[in-house]
Protein backbone atom coordinates (compact mmCIF):
# COMPACT_ATOMS: atom_id res chain seq x y z
CA UNK A 1 0.00 0.00 0.00
CA UNK A 2 1.52 3.42 -1.26
CA UNK A 3 1.19 5.65 1.64
CA UNK A 4 2.93 8.99 0.00
CA UNK A 5 0.90 11.12 -1.26
CA UNK A 6 0.45 14.81 -1.38
CA UNK A 7 3.01 16.97 -0.49
CA UNK A 8 4.73 16.21 2.43
CA UNK A 9 2.50 17.05 4.78
CA UNK A 10 4.97 14.48 4.80
CA UNK A 11 4.34 10.75 3.35
CA UNK A 12 2.00 9.33 5.32
CA UNK A 13 -1.44 11.78 4.99
CA UNK A 14 0.75 12.25 1.13
CA UNK A 15 13.28 14.85 1.96
CA UNK A 16 20.86 19.04 1.95
CA UNK A 17 27.90 19.10 3.30
CA UNK A 18 29.84 21.71 1.90
CA UNK A 19 28.81 24.81 -0.58
CA UNK A 20 26.00 23.56 -2.39
CA UNK A 21 25.83 24.38 -6.18
CA UNK A 22 24.51 27.49 -7.31
CA UNK A 23 20.72 27.97 -6.77
CA UNK A 24 17.92 29.32 -9.08
CA UNK A 25 14.74 30.38 -8.92
CA UNK A 26 11.26 28.50 -9.55
CA UNK A 27 11.02 25.66 -12.02
CA UNK A 28 8.21 26.52 -15.26
CA UNK A 29 6.18 23.98 -16.90
CA UNK A 30 8.61 25.21 -19.63
CA UNK A 31 11.40 22.38 -17.92
CA UNK A 32 11.68 18.90 -19.33
CA UNK A 33 9.96 16.13 -17.89
CA UNK A 34 11.13 12.65 -17.28
CA UNK A 35 8.77 9.68 -15.68
CA UNK A 36 10.70 7.48 -13.25
CA UNK A 37 8.91 4.10 -12.82
CA UNK A 38 11.03 1.30 -10.94
CA UNK A 39 10.64 -1.47 -13.19
CA UNK A 40 7.90 -3.93 -12.07
CA UNK A 41 6.02 -1.71 -9.85
CA UNK A 42 2.56 -1.02 -9.36
CA UNK A 43 3.27 2.91 -8.05
CA UNK A 44 6.29 4.71 -7.91
CA UNK A 45 6.88 8.03 -6.53
CA UNK A 46 9.77 10.57 -6.25
CA UNK A 47 10.21 12.02 -3.01
CA UNK A 48 13.74 13.70 -3.35
CA UNK A 49 16.25 14.75 -4.86
CA UNK A 50 20.28 15.83 -4.60
CA UNK A 51 22.28 18.75 -6.50
CA UNK A 52 23.86 15.89 -8.47
CA UNK A 53 20.74 14.42 -9.67
CA UNK A 54 20.64 11.27 -7.81
CA UNK A 55 16.76 10.34 -6.97
CA UNK A 56 15.47 8.36 -4.11
CA UNK A 57 11.41 7.59 -3.45
CA UNK A 58 9.11 4.91 -2.96
CA UNK A 59 7.61 1.96 -4.61
CA UNK A 60 5.03 -0.23 -4.25
CA UNK A 61 5.48 -4.07 -5.61
CA UNK A 62 3.28 -6.83 -6.59
CA UNK A 63 1.79 -7.67 -3.41
CA UNK A 64 1.17 -4.18 -1.96
CA UNK A 65 4.45 -3.43 0.07
CA UNK A 66 6.06 -0.19 -0.23
CA UNK A 67 10.08 -0.10 -0.82
CA UNK A 68 12.79 3.06 -0.73
CA UNK A 69 14.87 3.07 -3.72
CA UNK A 70 17.51 5.22 -5.02
CA UNK A 71 17.66 6.09 -9.02
CA UNK A 72 20.83 7.34 -10.31
CA UNK A 73 20.75 7.85 -13.94
CA UNK A 74 18.37 5.03 -14.28
CA UNK A 75 19.64 2.73 -12.48
CA UNK A 76 17.75 1.71 -9.43
CA UNK A 77 18.46 0.37 -6.05
CA UNK A 78 16.20 -1.07 -3.47
CA UNK A 79 16.20 0.71 -0.06
CA UNK A 80 14.67 -2.13 2.60
CA UNK A 81 15.86 -1.44 6.63
CA UNK A 82 16.63 -4.85 7.59
CA UNK A 83 14.16 -6.75 9.57
CA UNK A 84 11.00 -4.08 8.34
CA UNK A 85 8.14 -5.20 6.35
CA UNK A 86 7.62 -1.87 4.63
CA UNK A 87 10.20 0.81 3.77
CA UNK A 88 9.91 4.36 2.85
CA UNK A 89 12.72 6.59 1.69
CA UNK A 90 11.84 10.62 1.76
CA UNK A 91 15.33 12.75 0.83
CA UNK A 92 18.72 12.16 -0.03
CA UNK A 93 21.52 14.64 0.62
CA UNK A 94 24.47 15.61 -1.55
CA UNK A 95 26.64 13.14 0.30
CA UNK A 96 24.23 10.56 -0.76
CA UNK A 97 22.93 10.28 2.85
CA UNK A 98 18.91 8.57 2.52
CA UNK A 99 16.16 9.90 5.20
CA UNK A 100 12.81 8.33 5.76
CA UNK A 101 11.42 5.47 8.01
CA UNK A 102 10.42 2.37 8.27
CA UNK A 103 7.20 0.48 9.45
CA UNK A 104 7.44 -2.13 11.90
CA UNK A 105 5.32 -5.36 12.37
CA UNK A 106 2.70 -3.50 14.40
CA UNK A 107 2.19 -0.92 11.61
CA UNK A 108 4.62 1.82 13.82
CA UNK A 109 6.63 3.83 12.49
CA UNK A 110 10.84 4.13 12.88
CA UNK A 111 12.73 6.96 11.09
CA UNK A 112 16.11 5.97 9.26
CA UNK A 113 19.44 7.34 8.11
CA UNK A 114 20.94 5.07 5.15
CA UNK A 115 24.51 5.90 4.91
CA UNK A 116 25.92 3.42 1.59
CA UNK A 117 23.51 0.59 3.49
CA UNK A 118 24.69 1.06 6.92
CA UNK A 119 21.30 2.15 9.12
CA UNK A 120 21.02 4.39 11.77
CA UNK A 121 17.23 4.17 13.65
CA UNK A 122 15.95 7.86 14.23
CA UNK A 123 13.26 7.44 17.03
CA UNK A 124 12.34 10.54 18.71
CA UNK A 125 11.97 9.93 22.42
CA UNK A 126 7.90 11.65 23.24
CA UNK A 127 6.98 8.94 19.90
CA UNK A 128 4.30 6.57 20.20
CA UNK A 129 4.93 2.73 19.37
CA UNK A 130 1.08 1.43 17.99
CA UNK A 131 -0.15 1.45 14.69
CA UNK A 132 0.06 4.72 13.11
CA UNK A 133 2.23 6.24 15.48
CA UNK A 134 6.04 6.49 15.64
CA UNK A 135 8.47 8.80 14.03
CA UNK A 136 8.45 9.65 10.31
CA UNK A 137 11.92 11.32 9.38
CA UNK A 138 11.48 13.38 6.49
CA UNK A 139 15.28 14.43 5.40
CA UNK A 140 18.23 15.56 6.45
CA UNK A 141 20.41 18.48 5.16
CA UNK A 142 23.67 18.88 4.16
CA UNK A 143 24.68 19.77 7.96
CA UNK A 144 22.98 16.36 8.70
CA UNK A 145 20.18 18.08 10.82
CA UNK A 146 17.23 15.97 10.14
CA UNK A 147 13.79 16.91 10.55
CA UNK A 148 10.32 15.49 10.57
CA UNK A 149 7.28 14.68 13.05
CA UNK A 150 6.07 12.32 15.47
CA UNK A 151 2.74 10.76 16.33
CA UNK A 152 2.46 10.70 20.14
CA UNK A 153 0.71 7.91 22.03
CA UNK A 154 -2.76 10.14 21.94
CA UNK A 155 -2.23 10.41 18.08
CA UNK A 156 -1.08 13.72 17.76
CA UNK A 157 1.34 14.89 15.06
CA UNK A 158 4.74 17.14 16.34
CA UNK A 159 7.43 18.26 14.06
CA UNK A 160 10.71 17.75 15.80
CA UNK A 161 14.74 18.69 14.32
CA UNK A 162 17.31 16.30 15.55
CA UNK A 163 20.47 17.74 15.78
CA UNK A 164 23.04 14.83 16.27
CA UNK A 165 20.28 13.09 18.67
CA UNK A 166 18.58 16.08 20.15
CA UNK A 167 15.41 16.11 19.64
CA UNK A 168 13.65 19.30 19.43
CA UNK A 169 9.55 19.39 19.35
CA UNK A 170 7.94 22.23 17.11
CA UNK A 171 4.39 22.87 17.37
CA UNK A 172 2.32 25.83 15.58
CA UNK A 173 0.93 27.56 18.20
CA UNK A 174 -2.51 27.48 16.62
CA UNK A 175 -2.43 23.87 15.75
CA UNK A 176 -5.12 21.24 17.64
CA UNK A 177 -4.05 19.27 20.09
CA UNK A 178 -6.55 16.11 19.60
CA UNK A 179 -5.75 13.02 17.81
CA UNK A 180 -5.10 13.51 14.56
CA UNK A 181 -4.65 16.75 14.72
CA UNK A 182 -1.06 18.95 15.52
CA UNK A 183 1.91 20.05 13.78
CA UNK A 184 4.39 18.47 11.25
CA UNK A 185 7.63 19.53 9.49
CA UNK A 186 8.80 18.07 6.35
CA UNK A 187 12.22 19.66 5.12
CA UNK A 188 14.45 22.02 6.38
CA UNK A 189 17.08 23.61 3.80
CA UNK A 190 20.85 24.40 4.60
CA UNK A 191 19.68 27.77 5.78
CA UNK A 192 17.60 26.09 8.54
CA UNK A 193 14.59 26.73 6.76
CA UNK A 194 11.43 24.48 6.93
CA UNK A 195 7.94 23.64 5.68
CA UNK A 196 5.04 21.47 6.79
CA UNK A 197 1.31 22.07 8.40
CA UNK A 198 -0.74 21.99 10.89
CA UNK A 199 -4.33 21.12 11.96
CA UNK A 200 -6.58 23.84 13.57
CA UNK A 201 -8.93 22.70 16.23
CA UNK A 202 -11.71 22.78 13.73
CA UNK A 203 -9.88 20.19 11.33
CA UNK A 204 -8.40 22.74 8.25
CA UNK A 205 -4.94 22.39 7.57
CA UNK A 206 -2.64 24.97 7.12
CA UNK A 207 0.79 25.05 5.25
CA UNK A 208 3.65 27.27 5.91
CA UNK A 209 7.39 27.62 5.01
CA UNK A 210 10.05 29.72 6.57
CA UNK A 211 12.45 30.10 9.46
CA UNK A 212 11.49 28.00 12.75
CA UNK A 213 9.52 30.12 14.61
CA UNK A 214 8.51 32.28 12.32
CA UNK A 215 6.14 30.44 9.97
CA UNK A 216 4.64 31.93 7.25
CA UNK A 217 1.18 30.50 6.04
CA UNK A 218 1.62 29.22 1.96
CA UNK A 219 -1.73 29.36 -0.35
CA UNK A 220 -1.73 29.18 -3.77
CA UNK A 221 -3.92 31.92 -4.97
CA UNK A 222 -6.02 29.39 -7.42
CA UNK A 223 -6.58 27.26 -4.29
CA UNK A 224 -9.79 26.81 -2.08
CA UNK A 225 -8.99 27.66 1.85
CA UNK A 226 -6.88 25.76 3.24
CA UNK A 227 -6.38 22.95 0.25
CA UNK A 228 -2.79 23.74 -0.38
CA UNK A 229 0.17 21.56 1.53
CA UNK A 230 3.95 22.53 1.34
CA UNK A 231 6.74 19.79 0.71
CA UNK A 232 10.09 21.03 0.53
CA UNK A 233 12.21 24.02 0.49
CA UNK A 234 15.78 24.90 -1.56
CA UNK A 235 18.54 27.34 0.03
CA UNK A 236 16.92 29.78 -2.48
CA UNK A 237 13.97 29.86 -0.89
CA UNK A 238 12.32 28.26 -3.57
CA UNK A 239 8.92 26.00 -2.14
CA UNK A 240 7.46 23.37 -3.55
CA UNK A 241 3.66 21.97 -2.98
CA UNK A 242 0.25 20.93 -3.99
CA UNK A 243 -3.00 22.25 -3.82
CA UNK A 244 -6.58 20.33 -4.40
CA UNK A 245 -9.66 21.16 -6.44
CA UNK A 246 -12.84 20.97 -5.12
CA UNK A 247 -13.07 17.83 -6.72
CA UNK A 248 -10.10 16.48 -4.68
CA UNK A 249 -7.44 16.99 -7.87
CA UNK A 250 -3.81 17.79 -7.57
CA UNK A 251 -1.86 21.13 -8.36
CA UNK A 252 1.77 21.31 -8.34
CA UNK A 253 3.16 24.47 -7.74
CA UNK A 254 6.47 26.28 -7.40
CA UNK A 255 6.53 29.61 -5.18
CA UNK A 256 9.63 31.89 -4.25
CA UNK A 257 8.63 35.55 -3.04
CA UNK A 258 4.66 35.09 -3.19
CA UNK A 259 5.03 34.43 -7.03
CA UNK A 260 3.74 31.04 -7.93
CA UNK A 261 4.19 28.85 -11.20
CA UNK A 262 2.56 25.63 -11.82
CA UNK A 263 4.08 22.25 -12.35
CA UNK A 264 1.91 20.01 -14.11
CA UNK A 265 3.38 17.07 -15.89
CA UNK A 266 2.34 16.82 -19.30
CA UNK A 267 1.42 13.21 -18.56
CA UNK A 268 -1.02 13.51 -15.90
CA UNK A 269 -4.38 13.06 -15.48
CA UNK A 270 -6.92 14.77 -13.87
CA UNK A 271 -5.93 13.16 -10.93
CA UNK A 272 -3.27 15.60 -11.33
CA UNK A 273 0.83 16.29 -10.42
CA UNK A 274 2.11 16.21 -6.62
CA UNK A 275 5.53 17.77 -6.25
CA UNK A 276 7.48 16.38 -3.23
CA UNK A 277 10.85 17.49 -3.68
CA UNK A 278 13.28 20.16 -4.86
CA UNK A 279 17.16 20.64 -5.36
CA UNK A 280 19.20 23.74 -5.28
CA UNK A 281 19.46 23.42 -9.04
CA UNK A 282 16.21 23.81 -9.34
CA UNK A 283 15.14 20.22 -10.28
CA UNK A 284 11.71 19.03 -8.96
CA UNK A 285 10.40 15.68 -8.53
CA UNK A 286 7.13 14.21 -7.19
CA UNK A 287 4.70 12.19 -8.36
CA UNK A 288 1.68 12.09 -11.24
CA UNK A 289 -1.32 9.87 -11.68
CA UNK A 290 -1.82 9.18 -15.60
CA UNK A 291 -5.44 8.94 -17.14
CA UNK A 292 -6.27 5.52 -15.50
CA UNK A 293 -5.37 6.48 -12.19
CA UNK A 294 -1.85 4.85 -11.68
CA UNK A 295 1.58 6.51 -10.14
CA UNK A 296 4.14 7.23 -11.61
CA UNK A 297 7.53 9.35 -10.47
CA UNK A 298 8.55 12.45 -12.09
CA UNK A 299 11.57 14.38 -12.62
CA UNK A 300 11.30 18.45 -13.61
CA UNK A 301 14.48 19.36 -14.47
CA UNK A 302 14.93 23.25 -15.74
CA UNK A 303 18.54 23.01 -16.43
CA UNK A 304 18.69 20.39 -18.54
CA UNK A 305 18.02 21.30 -22.40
Amino acid sequence: MLIAVAALTLIPTAALAPAAAATTGAATTGGRYTTIDVPGATSTVATGINDLGTVVGIYTDSIGLDHGFLDQGGTFTTINVPGAPQTLAASVNDLGVVVGYSLDANGAAHGFVDRAGTFTTVNDPNAGSASGQGTFAANMNNLGVIAGFYVDAGGVQHGFIDRAGRFTTVNAPAAGSASGQGTNVGWINDLGEVTGAYTEPNGDEVAFAGPLGRFTAVSDPNAPPVSTLTAAINDAGVVVGTWFDASGNSHGFTERGGVFTPVTDPSAGADGTSPQGISNTGAVVGLYFDASGAVHGFELNPARP
